[in-house]
């Protein structure tokens, strides 16, 4: 209690700097943070306000499974360098490095940054990969103080939401592909240990990290120095061993366990491969070892699983954890941001109306924060699908405007000898057939959508239907199509 009342003051403390920052003012720079995005950013900060975005290309350095530097798991464009080709050395001290640099100075995403970019403009700032690098903001050009690394995609589980790139198990059964290239060899934990000693913090990824044979290595290492660095490991939860037990009582972890759903099927069904008693008691154990403290549960929200989040939530606060929500952005059928409006309105409301057991503490009330952000976001979506939605349907011809361009359509086909008179009663009838089986809704675009069809082609796919006869199934099948509104979300989400 005393922990979390030194931490509540230390936020309201940090507070006080807010109305006196400057930022930067961009110098014309197309994507840089507006002072109001930065205000209303700075009054959620962990760690106090502060005039940029994003320290991470001062402080942390981030190794992916494809030998790639980069400063940040969200920033996978902007490479710094490729390892073995450069070393460890010359990746952080770098041009690349130093133009990151740069652009960051002026709050300019640009650079790669298009993921945060589009957090700051829904306003869902909990979760940011550039809140962790805050605690050690600095525009200084010296060591990391953050290291990550991802250096293998070693990985047990065939997440559905996931892919080869960071599972090998999807790589090898689902995309039938050989294994990554490991690029990773004895000399880099060589040369990594001229920088463990300025690390802080050291984040270990997957794939599944507890089956990575190089972090092994490099955990002997922080062992044997008696390294007092922050350690964290994003794990699927499935792999808890004596070895692994060793290395949590000897050194400073905290961990994260990916968890998307308190229900067993569902949670299997997502985590393939997973069992789910298994995993939640792994979860138990980890948050034992870890004294309490240090543990938090990483959800996925998507349409499967959305009604799921605040269980979660309830589950880490009965933990004493935190939540992290990582956001999907594809596979887009899996995505929350390509639902239609109706379903988005639902969900807000399931979400505004839920009732959270009653815990209290820091990790708790970050928790409820963090959830409330992320219903914000879940408004944007449906505020600007439902624009969407509206411009779409008001450009729609009405039945009455269809079944006019229809018959004028058959009638010119039955003049041009493309058809006879028993053939429009026929195709009539199945057009008719299909419009018996669909609710109201979508019947407004099944004929919005066929008239749409006939004004561009006119008589020409009436021609090809009877060029080999009449395949009934085959047209019941294409008109039942139009039934389904096109992709109308995508450049919506683009937009934001």
């Amino acid at each position: 209690m005393i922990r979390d009342s030194l931490k509540y003051f230390y936020q309201k403390w940090q507070r006080l700097k807010l109305p006196f920052l400057i930022y930067p003012k961009g110098n014309g720079r197309k994507f840089s943070v507006s002072s109001e995005k930065m205000k209303e950013f700075n009054r959620v900060r962990f760690h106090g306000p502060k005039k940029l975005a994003c320290y991470n290309p001062f402080v942390n350095l981030y190794f992916n499974s494809r030998g790639q530097a980069v400063v940040c798991c969200r920033n996978q464009d902007t490479v710094l360098g490729t390892y073995p080709e450069n070393s460890i050395r010359e990746i952080w001290f770098g041009e690349v490095a130093d133009k990151l640099r740069e652009h960051l100075l002026n709050n300019d995403f640009s650079m790669g940054c298009s993921y945060c970019r589009h957090q700051f403009e829904t306003s869902r700032f909990y979760g940011l990969p550039s809140m962790h690098a805050d605690y050690y903001a600095t525009t200084k050009k010296g060591y990391p103080k953050i290291i990550e690394l991802e250096l293998s995609n070693t990985c047990n589980l065939q997440c559905v939401m996931c892919s080869g790139i960071v599972s090998s198990s999807i790589r090898k059964c689902r995309e039938n592909l050989p294994p990554l290239e490991n690029h990773y060899d004895e000399n880099f934990v060589w040369q990594l240990k001229e920088f463990l000693p300025y690390a802080k913090e050291i984040k270990f990824y997957g794939g599944e990290p507890f089956l990575i044979d190089t972090y092994y290595k490099i955990w002997d290492e922080l062992v044997n120095s008696r390294s007092k660095a922050k350690l964290h490991v994003v794990t699927n939860g499935t792999v808890l061993n004596e070895k692994v037990r060793h290395y949590l009582k000897n050194l400073k972890f905290t961990i994260t366990v990916s968890f998307d759903a308190m229900n067993k099927e569902l949670f299997e069904s997502i985590r393939i491969g997973a069992d789910f008693d298994k995993v939640k008691s792994h979860i138990e154990e980890y948050n034992v070892l870890l004294g309490g403290k240090g543990l938090s549960l990483s959800v996925t929200p998507m349409k499967s699983n959305c009604r799921e989040v605040p269980k979660i939530i309830d589950y880490c606060n009965s933990l004493n954890a935190t939540v992290n929500m990582s956001f999907v952005e594809n596979p887009a059928d899996m995505a929350l941001w390509t639902l239609c409006s109706k379903e988005l309105k639902e969900i807000e409301l399931f979400y505004k109306e839920y009732r959270f057991s009653d815990y209290h503490g820091v990790n708790s009330d970050y928790n409820i924060k963090a959830f409330n952000q992320f219903v914000k976001q879940i408004n944007v979506y449906y505020e600007n699908n439902k624009k969407r939605e509206d411009e779409y349907f008001q450009n729609l011809r009405t039945e009455d405007e269809c079944r006019k361009i229809l018959s004028d359509t058959l009638n010119s086909a039955l003049k041009q000898n493309i058809i006879f008179e028993s053939d429009k009663k026929e195709l009539l009838k199945i057009i008719n057939k299909v419009e018996s089986g669909l609710s109201g809704f979508q019947q407004q675009i099944y004929f919005g959508n066929l008239a749409k069809f006939l004004e561009e082609k006119g008589v020409e796919p009436i021609k090809e239907l009877f060029i080999d006869g009449l395949d009934r199934e085959k047209l019941m099948h294409n008109l039942n199509s139009m039934s389904k509104m096109p992709d109308i979300y995508n450049k919506s989400y683009k937009e934001l």
